[in-house]
């Protein structure tokens, strides 16, 4: 077949046969470039995990050293990405389809880019295909490129009926490699310690857990303490050195978080707990059990009960039944009332 290794046939299922004996996320993410330079004629193969944010970048490619030929861009690639028009197609459709960048853009255009003056021109990249792998997070693409002409309708069709085959490798092995580091944050988990926080090879925190998620939601409610979160656990990541345990202000109160290291090349986690605050204890003068005073504290601060829930670990029914007897004890009928008392405890 003109503009490829192989017959169609034959190059998926080597191709097949290479991804299923990868035996980790960390072999999937290195091998699969090479993988793809067997599949089609091309100068530039590359997986990409791109973050939101402009420092949540992680580049696999063959040839291995093209990171290094960005000398120090990588930061731009994540800034200008998604100027890439597959890029941007698959932020606004979601369409994860093999496609060709020819169909959406014409030299001249790409050509006036920022993204190809500063990053596409130094890999020679006029021509590309790219399918995304669906990820929670962030935007997986991978991506064939070559300088001299552009790829051919029967190389589109091989390309896509090869997303199939990646997109079921990756989630077979991010799997395997979520458990493992699941297993291993829950190992860290004592009492109070409730959630695990996956972060993936571009930095990015994914929650691990239908909690998690819940928790991660309402520390993003500030930006301040999100940001500070995600940027403490990419220089976690690139293994700096840093403090690996880090406390600081939520939403919901004081939050713990503990790095954990999972297996080389895959994944780790987060360990994160919402701290008992300092002040809480003092209502317990109000005859209150300890954790009907953490309830009451949460209320004074203005948490919704399913904030409390969240907070301490509880359902929101058994948040409901602390409220109860908290209003039997202190002989009030509301949350306003209930409020009123402790402020006359905590603030005179």
């Amino acid at each position: 077949m003109p503009g490829s290794r192989r017959g169609g046939a034959t190059s998926l299922a080597h191709a097949a046969q290479g991804f299923w004996e990868l035996k980790d996320l960390a072999s999937f993410r290195a091998g699969l470039p090479s993988q793809l330079r067997g599949l089609l004629d091309c100068e530039v193969t590359s997986y990409n995990e791109i973050g939101p944010g402009p420092q949540d970048v992680f580049i696999a490619a063959d040839p291995p050293q093209m990171p290094e030929l960005l000398n120090g861009a990588l930061e731009i690639f994540g800034t200008l990405v998604r100027q890439n028009p597959l890029a941007a197609h698959y932020v606004r459709t979601g369409d994860t389809r093999a496609l060709r960048l020819s169909d959406f853009i014409s030299a001249r255009k790409l050509h006036a880019l920022d993204l190809y003056d500063l990053v596409y021109r130094h890999l020679a990249t006029e021509y590309q295909l790219a399918f995304t792998v669906p990820a929670a997070g962030q935007m997986i693409g991978v991506t064939v490129s070559r300088s001299s002409r552009d790829f051919t309708d029967r190389e589109l069709a091989l390309f896509e009926a090869l997303r199939g085959i990646v997109v079921s490798a990756y989630h077979s092995l991010h799997d395997r490699a979520r458990l493992d580091v699941l297993l291993r944050g829950l190992e860290e988990v004592d009492e109070g310690l409730s959630v695990v926080v996956l972060v993936e090879a571009s930095s990015v925190l994914v929650a691990a857990h239908g909690r998690a998620e819940l928790v991660l939601r309402e520390i993003s409610r500030d930006q301040a303490t999100i940001d500070a979160l995600s940027g403490w656990a990419r220089l976690q990541h690139q293994r700096l050195g840093i403090a690996e345990t880090l406390t600081l202000a939520s939403p919901a109160g004081a939050l713990e978080a503990r790095y954990v290291r999972g297996s080389p090349g895959n994944l780790d986690a987060l360990a994160l707990r919402l701290l008992p605050s300092r002040q809480a204890p003092v209502l317990r003068v109000l005859g209150l059990t300890a954790r009907q005073a953490d309830v009451l504290y949460l209320l004074w601060q203005g948490h919704a009960n399913a904030q409390i829930a969240l907070a301490l670990a509880i359902s929101e029914h058994t948040v409901r039944h602390h409220l109860e007897d908290i209003y039997k004890r202190l002989g009030v009928s509301s949350r306003a009332a209930a409020a009123q008392q402790a402020t006359r405890v905590l603030v005179g």
